[in-house]
């Protein structure tokens, strides 16, 4: 028996990708949207939306969540979308002439704007932004299958374990509701991630569900994340060929971006939630501006709006943080201008308004106060030092240090090893920052608060442990990988805002440059000749940045390298990391021996969790820690004398336990965690062998009258 190759799970990530993007571009036709970035954007935000809420809605009626049921969810919301398109596009109001206006509503159809040149012409706009899609994509794909020979292949970390158990767990009882994620390990946790990667898992169920999960992952890296970078660099400058290039290839290349999360976590559900950020903060950007210019379909883009925020809090809500940090600065000044306007207009709605806002944000923030004052500065003590003192939430440099690394987009690999600074894109950002500087627009300046935000949050995560800083970066658990994550969302918005200030700047010169009159005839043709050979030196420059940065980028291929350690399997026979490519093929195999519906004992931490992943079948112990109950806690402590002790007998019966499986040591040592496994190994003539691969070994209890 040997691993799949990535040849063998295409299949698999065609359907995964069909699975994401044909049901949600259904219900986005059907909601009246026309344009294709806004199509291909909204369709995965809309379809994880869905998914996330069906597992939710399906777990109390009894009925299995599963492609059919997802499917069919799809076709009933695009059809209600479609009716309430077509009513209030019937109930659009007459306008003083008699004749009926065409309705504003979130559910009218956009016109494509016409053509005169035809097909041609749109197809030469589209073409920037398409090649740095494919190249984005092509990109991705290819780091990820150089780094990770096999899809089979695991992240050999502790939140795997979770991770992949849950995807196992949806595929086999079509349980897919993020208030009941993996128990008893865990019930509440944002799993719509996982419920795609289960999808696939179920319908090619002879792939194992590490091929699912990667597979997984590829879509959302490779298509769905540079698409929403698009459309959030759309919102921002509108469609100009440099920047429709660029965003999209830069989202490839960025501080280690997108596989940051793969190395360190490995952290699925916030990847995903990361991923569809962008389209969020584009459509807090077109509401705001839209807005404020006074245009009548500004309010379709907020229902759009909370879609997005649904999608995303189902794949992990505390991305909504991020989101938050960054859309504010633009929130604010959207409502100060509201705000003004209203004054205005009317000066008792506008007091009614700053009278409201100002109770809201007082009663937030003396709640806010009052609960972090009983948790944390109550007593003597100051017990906030106590907490968020983990591994994550160590600083790793100075404040000054980790400064300059967030402003060279400098990440860190899961070891805590600086990666190289990649400068085109370090020289690029600063001179965004001078550009925007200089220009002094409010949309610009706005753009830089946001970097500047998340940069202040980031730097207190990696440059300080003291009192204050746990309180700023408590909503990301004080990790600041968590934070860099956004990156390249704000670096990439500054450098676009950047390059459409300059474009701006050389039309404005070129039209300055041709006088009136028949004498500017000559001139005119120099000034033309000229900007088309600035027009030329433009697109080479860009083509060759973009290249660049995803060819020829040794950020990312250190990222590559972390990742591809990541992956990598133990050497058989050694405990460290979690799995060894023997183990796995035995756990693999359990099927042939392991009945479906029987439990199998091991101690978790030497790769054994990774059970019902591999193997489909349920392990006793279904994650490394949990507030296990009185039979696991004394069957772990005290298994080594299954020969001797009644109390483990009666838990062996009661619990139906016959199969036990070793493969080693814990892949961590000494680990508090771990002790309370200390009893889980091998006892002679307690159990009979009856599969091996290499040192690991299943075996069949044989005490106490199994």
């Amino acid at each position: 028996m040997q691993l799949s190759s990535w040849f063998q799970a295409m299949p698999l990530t065609l359907t995964v990708a069909g699975l994401l993007y044909l049901p949600g571009i259904m219900i986005v036709l059907a909601a009246g949207r026309r344009k294709c970035n806004e199509v291909l954007a909204l369709a995965p935000v809309s379809a994880v939306a869905l998914a996330g809420v069906d597992g939710i809605v399906l777990y109390p009626m009894h009925i299995r969540w599963n492609w059919a049921s997802y499917l069919a969810s799809a076709i009933v919301l695009a059809a209600l979308c479609g009716l309430a398109r077509t009513w209030m596009a019937k109930r659009g109001t007459k306008d003083k002439s008699g004749n009926r206006a065409q309705s504003r509503s979130a559910f009218a159809i956009q016109k494509p704007e016409s053509d005169d040149k035809g097909f041609l012409r749109s197809a030469c706009k589209s073409l920037p932004a398409a090649s740095g899609i494919i190249l984005a994509a092509g990109t991705i794909a290819g780091r990820l299958i150089e780094a990770v020979p096999s899809p089979e292949q695991v992240t050999q970390n502790y939140d795997s374990v979770f991770h992949e158990n849950i995807v196992a767990r949806i595929a086999m009882t079509g349980q897919a509701s993020s208030l009941h994620a993996l128990p008893p390990v865990r019930d509440v946790y944002p799993i719509a991630f996982q419920q795609f990667a289960a999808l696939g898992n179920e319908i090619f169920s002879q792939t194992s569900t590490s091929s699912s999960v990667t597979c997984t992952w590829l879509i959302f890296a490779a298509l769905v994340w540079p698409i929403s970078m698009l459309y959030m660099v759309r919102s921002l400058v509108g469609p100009l060929p440099a920047t429709d290039f660029l965003a999209p290839a830069l989202s490839a290349a960025t501080a280690g971006f997108p596989f940051l999360l793969l190395d360190w976590g490995t952290l699925y559900s916030m990847f995903a939630s990361q991923v569809l950020l962008p389209v969020f903060l584009g459509l807090v950007w077109r509401y705001c501006r839209g807005s404020m210019r006074g245009e009548r379909e500004s309010w379709t883009r907020l229902a759009w709006m909370a879609v997005s925020v649904l999608a995303i809090s189902v794949c992990h809500f505390r991305v909504m943080m991020t989101a938050l940090l960054l859309a504010f600065p633009e929130i604010l000044v959207w409502f100060i201008g509201t705000c003004s306007r209203l004054r205005q207009h009317n000066r008792a709605a506008f007091r009614a308004t700053a009278a409201g806002f100002v109770a809201a944000i007082a009663a937030v923030a003396i709640a806010g106060v009052a609960i972090f004052r009983k948790m944390y500065l109550s007593g003597a003590s100051r017990p906030i030092a106590d907490h968020l003192n983990g591994g994550p939430a160590q600083p790793t440099e100075s404040i000054g240090s980790a400064t300059l690394r967030y402003f060279l987009g400098q990440p860190i690999n899961s070891s805590n090893q600086r990666l190289p600074v990649f400068w085109p894109i370090a020289i690029a950002l600063i001179a965004a920052v001078a550009i925007i500087v200089i220009e002094h627009k409010p949309q610009g300046l706005t753009l830089l608060s946001s970097f500047l935000l998340l940069g202040f949050v980031f730097v207190s995560c990696a440059g300080s442990h003291a009192d204050w800083a746990k309180v700023v970066t408590a909503l990301w658990y004080k990790d600041q990988r968590r934070l860099f994550a956004a990156w390249p969302i704000a670096g990439i918005a500054l450098i676009s805002w950047a390059i459409s200030a300059a474009t701006r700047w050389l039309r404005l010169r070129n039209s300055l440059a041709v006088p009136q009159g028949g004498r500017g005839l000559e001139r005119a043709g120099t000034v033309g000749a000229r900007s088309q050979r600035r027009t030329a030196v433009t697109v080479a420059a860009v083509t060759l940045i973009g290249l660049l940065s995803c060819l020829v980028n040794p950020q990312m291929r250190a990222m590559q390298s972390a990742v591809s350690r990541t992956y990598a399997f133990a050497d058989n026979y050694a405990d460290s990391p979690m799995l060894s490519s023997d183990e796995y093929l035995l756990l693999k195999r359990l099927d042939r021996h392991v009945g479906p519906s029987e439990e199998v004992v091991s101690d978790p931490w030497n790769g054994s969790g990774f059970m019902l992943a591999v193997g489909h079948r349920t392990p006793y112990y279904a994650h490394l820690s949990s507030m296990w109950d009185y039979d696991h806690e004394y069957l772990a402590r005290h298994f080594d004398r299954v020969d001797s002790d009644p109390q483990v007998c009666r838990i062996l019966k009661n619990n139906d336990l016959k199969w036990y499986v070793d493969m080693g040591g814990p892949y961590v040592k000494n680990d508090p965690q771990h002790q309370v496994f200390e009893g889980l190994r091998p006892v002679l003539g307690a159990m009979h062998p009856v599969d091996r691969q290499g040192r690991a070994m299943l075996y069949r209890i044989t005490a106490c009258g199994l």
